[in-house]
């Protein structure tokens, strides 16, 4: 318990630190693009600790390592006060638009990139079907008249793919209607699905009461040496029975196999328009429970252009999911107990952390991508915010005054620390509810 409490603080450091950092390197490479004078460019916040000055800049390493600031010359002049021609202020408006939209697109490309790498290390992925299994009684999918059998091919006129994609948008949807395409018996239908709120691990999420289809009973890959290759079993078969029970789903072959034990176990498998019948002998070890065979994956694994192409799609396809889920929060469907604290994301992280780099790589993807669009949203005190006012004066062709400027700050600066009030304390308070149960 303790070692993975000293895990996620690490974890949750290392992403949102490195996020925040490569975010504020944004604003800074801009800037001294544009020749602003950069009083102070930090890694983390606080007291500092160490560095070097070159120039007029002061780098530093401060106490509290997560992410980090740039201070420019003149972003904060008294009024009346002439600034200085390297002056962030004294710089046109678009170039000071440049560098304030620097920030979320550093971290928006930070997201490509991630996704980029990810498709040249190789992603495997189990292939479910976006098809429904069985629909719980009284629930949202009930109420919308889906159907075990259904295959859902589209939600809101996206595509999909499989279940995940299915999964994903369900559970950003709570109290949204969604408008579902699924065929039945080779019938295309429409139905409005609308999942209510539900508790999670990791706080409230859409539910609509479906259980997917299981893994098909397909063989993607047979294990070297163990008993379904010696039984014969080739990439392809399909399964179709095991102790003369017909099986739909993988997950009841592998049942069958658990209960067998030690016993070998009868198989009969669909090849093209063949069938025939083999003998699994018992396994050991990790192969034991499927005797060997593995159930179909798509791998993406891509070279340099192909893969950033792959980057800009996911990124694109993400940044769909993030605008629904803000759409829904202004249009009151959403809760603030939908956004995640920092005790929910250092959980997150850590267990990404556990289970290897490359679910590091792929939540700091995400979190870079949603961290970008969060920025720009425009509420004074964040970046979007400085960008309204500069939209409005450039609209107005004047400055607004510096007490006008003062009032927007504060005024954004109080809605900010409210919601981050309110996030921290639904953070606390259901991760205080989750020790409690256990």
């Amino acid at each position: 318990m303790f070692q993975d409490i000293l895990t996620n603080i690490f974890a949750f450091l290392v992403v949102l630190g490195f996020l925040i950092f490569a975010h504020e390197a944004g604003h800074f490479a801009v800037a001294k693009l544009f020749r602003v004078r950069v009083l102070v460019f930090s890694f983390g916040f606080g007291k500092r600790l160490f560095g070097f000055r070159h120039g007029d800049t002061d780098y530093r390493v401060s106490a509290i390592p997560l992410g980090g600031y740039v201070r420019m010359a003149g972003d904060t002049p008294e009024e009346n006060v002439v600034g200085r021609p390297d002056e962030f202020l004294s710089k046109p408006k678009w170039q000071r638009f440049l560098i304030l939209f620097a920030g979320p697109s550093m971290n928006v490309l930070i997201a490509i990139l991630f996704f980029a790498v990810l498709a040249m290390v190789g992603i495997e992925e189990l292939v479910r079907r976006p098809a429904i299994a069985d629909v719980e009684a009284g629930s949202p999918a009930q109420k919308a008249g889906l159907r075990a059998g259904d295959r859902i091919v589209s939600i809101n006129r996206d595509r999909i793919e499989s279940f995940d994609d299915v999964k994903l948008i369900i559970s950003m949807s709570a109290n949204t209607p969604l408008s579902v395409v699924v065929v039945r018996d080779g019938v295309t239908r429409t139905a409005t699905l609308t999942p209510v709120q539900k508790d999670s691990e990791y706080g409230p999420i859409g539910y609509a009461g479906i259980t997917p289809a299981g893994i098909e009973p397909v063989v993607g890959r047979v294990e070297a040496g163990s008993p379904a290759e010696s039984a014969g079993l080739r990439v392809g078969d399909r399964i179709v029975a095991v102790n003369g029970k017909p099986v739909v789903a993988l997950e009841e072959f592998m049942t069958a196999s658990n209960d067998a034990k030690t016993k070998p176990l009868p198989v009969t498998v669909a090849r093209g328009a063949q069938s025939m019948s083999v003998t699994l002998a018992p396994a050991s070890g990790e192969i034991a429970l499927l005797r060997g065979v593995y159930p179909r994956t798509k791998l993406t694994k891509l070279s340099f252009f192909p893969a950033l192409k792959y980057g800009v799609n996911e990124s694109w396809r993400m940044l769909k999911v993030t605008k629904s889920a803000l759409a829904r929060l202004f249009r009151a469907e959403g809760s603030v107990k939908e956004l995640s604290g920092p005790i929910n994301i250092a959980r997150i992280s850590g267990d990404m952390f556990r289970r290897g780099w490359l679910y590091v790589v792929s939540l700091m993807a995400m979190i870079s991508l949603q961290l970008g669009v969060m920025n720009l949203l425009p509420i004074p005190v964040l970046d979007g915010g400085h960008i309204m006012i500069l939209l409005i004066e450039g609209v107005a062709r004047r400055d607004l005054s510096l007490r006008v400027k003062e009032r927007i700050q504060q005024l954004g600066f109080a809605v900010l620390a409210t919601l981050m009030i309110v996030v921290l304390y639904n953070d606390v308070i259901s991760n205080v509810l989750r020790m409690k149960n256990g």
